[in-house]
């Protein structure tokens, strides 16, 4: 038996998670050094030491200056666009969030007494090509393998259908974090669980609810004492605390009183959960807006849907409730906490990448009750097909217009992993090179798609116009792209810019640097 052992892993904006499978091939969520079964997203900066979870996020008031929090948000950004200094080092937004990794791998490696060594880490199905590259760096500057990135509505949806592949069902998933909103649509069908649709907003969730109540308070203060609490780095952090408190206490009381203290003054804000509700209807709206689009791309009604799944802190909001109980008559699934059920779906995600791996190479890495858990009636492993979250495209000229435009190579909804070849031909007679733009997103006007890398050709001499440029695309199951051109007898491949804060070259230097920060 090796001793290889994966586990799942949410990495989430507010909180994270780990799960594993156990000795009965169960999943089970993997407590923190501090007996919690979720770990705040937050990172405290201390001399050479990083503490991460409840005691950093617990000092974000005393000390604001040395906290890390949402970085979430920042993934996929390059260095120079967003970073953090702690101690004359600069720290990109991977190297932050592989902090946290480094503290839910180690708490792992203590609960189970065996080095882990092999992860699946879960991200928002809304976020792009970037975003997943950041985070598979994260989780390799951590010291993990990562054997997959999944979107955590799928993950979701593994943690709720692995025991129900008996029954025929179609599922709305609707996952409202703190800093992320996703919703997908899938299907369980003759034992395959099957992704129809996914739409969302990576930067929409819980933080943004905290910010209303923020914004009133400070609004409350500054008129009673003509002052901006918000701009002292102690007085926001205290008040996103209370802020959050008091969003908590609404989801089960009808008011709430919001104190706040700043410079030697106060201010008391008495909240409804009526006013709260109307203050933030904006909010909810944006994620009804999303549901009712997820559903047209499905070509869907509401009455096809049998049940809801909700995931996220979030979800335990009456508002969100009411508002998807106005769209849909479908029960709500109730009997998952929406905390931890995507970090479960990842930890049995990662149990079936294992589990694939014995049937190519042969040898064994997981135990006979594991195989059985996660075999099908027939015993062939569970089948889970995941969909591409944005359209790719390749950027033409348009000869009738003059103009620029974006010609899809692989659709938003394609099963992955997806290929696409095609063959195009050059704009004018003797170009000396083939210019490709590869992007990503829904529209047909490049400048509204996110560029995501070029590739420039050199072409032999003479050629005449329309000789062909043939392109292929490859989407792994990651939903990281690889494209490689051919053009007349000259291979080259598109050098994807990912904009993440490391290039390749910079991984072993990022690794050392890490090596030497204490992770608590």
């Amino acid at each position: 038996m090796s001793e290889r052992k994966a586990i799942g892993i949410d990495l989430g904006t507010t909180f994270s998670a780990g799960a594993h499978i156990d000795a009965y091939g169960k999943p089970q969520i993997i407590p923190n050094a501090e007996s919690e079964r979720i770990t705040p997203s937050v990172i405290l900066f201390d001399g050479e030491s990083a503490i991460v979870g409840t005691l950093a996020k617990n000092n974000s008031v005393s000390e604001p200056e040395k906290i890390v929090d949402f970085v979430k948000r920042e993934m996929g950004k390059p260095k120079e666009q967003f970073h953090r200094e702690f101690g004359g080092k600069l720290y990109s937004a991977e190297e932050l969030s592989a902090l946290i990794v480094k503290k839910l791998k180690a708490d792992a490696e203590k609960y189970l007494q065996a080095p882990v060594t092999d992860a699946v880490i879960t991200v928002p199905a809304y976020f792009n090509d970037a975003e997943r590259t950041a985070t598979i760096t994260a989780g390799q500057l951590a010291g993990l393998n990562v054997l997959q990135i999944i979107n955590e509505p799928t993950a979701a949806a593994l943690a709720y259908g692995l025991d129900k592949l008996d029954e025929n069902q179609t599922v709305f998933v609707f996952d409202l974090g703190g800093g992320t909103f996703d919703v997908t649509i899938m299907r369980i069908e003759d034992q395959k669980i099957e992704m129809i649709a996914t739409n969302g907003d990576h930067r929409l969730g819980g933080k943004d609810w905290d910010d209303v109540i923020v914004n009133l308070v400070a609004e409350e203060y500054s008129a009673a004492h003509g002052e901006n609490p918000l701009l002292d780095l102690a007085s926001y952090q205290d008040l996103q605390t209370r802020a959050l408190a008091g969003k908590i206490q609404l989801s089960s009381r009808p008011h709430t009183a919001i104190v706040h203290h700043h410079n030697g003054k106060s201010v008391k804000v008495e909240l409804t959960r009526e006013d709260f509700e109307e203050r933030s209807r904006h909010l909810i709206e944006k994620c009804k807006t999303i549901c009712e689009i997820v559903m047209q791309e499905a070509k869907m009604k509401w009455d096809n849907i049998d049940k809801i799944l909700l995931i996220g802190g979030m979800t335990r909001m009456p508002m969100v409730r009411e508002m998807i109980s106005q769209l849909s008559s479908a029960p709500l699934v109730s009997d998952m906490n929406p905390d931890e059920a995507v970090a479960v779906g990842a930890a049995i995600q990662a149990t079936l990448s294992m589990l694939r791996e014995e049937e190519k190479t042969g040898k064994k890495l997981l135990g006979e009750n594991t195989r059985q858990q996660f075999s099908s009636r027939d015993g062939h492993l569970i089948q889970i097909t995941d969909i591409t979250s944005h359209t790719l495209g390749v950027v033409l000229w348009d000869e009738t217009h003059l103009e620029e435009y974006v010609f899809p190579m692989i659709r938003k909804r394609t099963a992955i992993p997806a290929s696409a070849k095609n063959s195009f031909g050059i704009a004018s007679a003797n170009m000396q090179r083939a210019v490709v733009k590869v992007v990503e997103g829904e529209s047909t006007l490049p400048g509204e798609c996110t560029p995501l890398g070029l590739c420039d050709v050199q072409l032999p001499p003479f050629l005449p116009k329309g000789s062909p440029v043939e392109l292929t695309y490859h989407y792994n199951a990651n939903q990281v792209l690889e494209v490689n051109v051919e053009a007349c007898g000259n291979r080259s491949k598109v050098s994807i810019e990912r904009n993440t804060g490391l290039a390749p070259e910079e991984m072993e230097k990022a690794i050392s640097g890490l090596g030497k920060v204490t992770v608590e």
